[in-house]
């Protein structure tokens, strides 16, 4: 993981509250915790639609 000093405007109320759910000491590792999984729960979703419609099952019941 790379860091990069950003100087952005950010919801205050929304960090206290992400920092207090995660337990975690500073803001930045709170804001870092929750991009992580974003970007885990972007790159799940990415293979999930790839490999869409490429499973085969077999039919349990038969009509």
């Amino acid at each position: 993981m790379s860091l990069v000093k950003k100087t952005i405007e950010l919801d205050q109320d929304a960090i206290n509250r992400i920092k207090a759910a995660l337990n975690t000491k500073t803001e930045k590792e709170a804001i870092n915790i929750v991009l992580r999984q974003f970007d885990t729960d972007i790159q799940l979703s990415e293979m999930t639609f790839k490999n869409a419609g490429t499973f085969d099952f077999d039919a349990v019941f038969e009509d």
